[in-house]
């Protein structure tokens, strides 16, 4: 059974290394959610190792997945299932940075599944992989603690 992380807990505004992304997808999540598009948001951060299709998100706030796909593209200028893959790796991100879960349990823990999928996600969206990711972070947290 795999253990389902829940993304509120983890999600702060990182400042990444480097000329990596700095952007964060999931930090605009409002706590209370009432528009279709927030609840949806919400489920993926609190639930990113469930089945988050777009018919299954489309579900949770009861529009069509067409429909759910332009409130995503007129309010974040993404599609569902990319917001999906950020708020994975953001969270993926932070337990990287954290903790030292293995890259396999974490990959589960967020909803890739996979190391494979999870590295191939890293590679497009960070430009790094995920144990890279780990070991810059490291580096950079060891030189600031050398520094106090």
């Amino acid at each position: 059974m795999t253990s389902c992380v829940d993304g509120r807990r983890l999600i702060v505004c990182l400042t990444l290394p480097g000329e990596q992304s700095q952007i964060n997808a999931t930090l605009a999540v409002q706590v209370v959610a009432t528009r279709p598009i927030d609840r949806v948001r919400l489920h993926i951060l609190e639930n990113p190792c469930l089945n988050l299709g777009l018919t299954a998100l489309a579900d949770i706030v009861g529009v069509s997945p067409r429909h759910l796909s332009r409130l995503f593209r007129a309010e974040l200028g993404i599609s569902p299932i990319a917001y999906v893959e950020w708020t994975r790796i953001d969270i993926a991100r932070r337990l990287l940075e954290e903790c030292s879960l293995p890259i396999k349990a974490i990959s589960h823990a967020v909803g890739f599944g996979s190391t494979a999928t999870l590295r191939r996600a890293f590679q497009r969206r960070i430009g790094v992989s995920p144990l890279e990711y780990r070991l810059r972070f490291q580096a950079a947290g060891s030189s600031e603690e050398r520094k106090d």
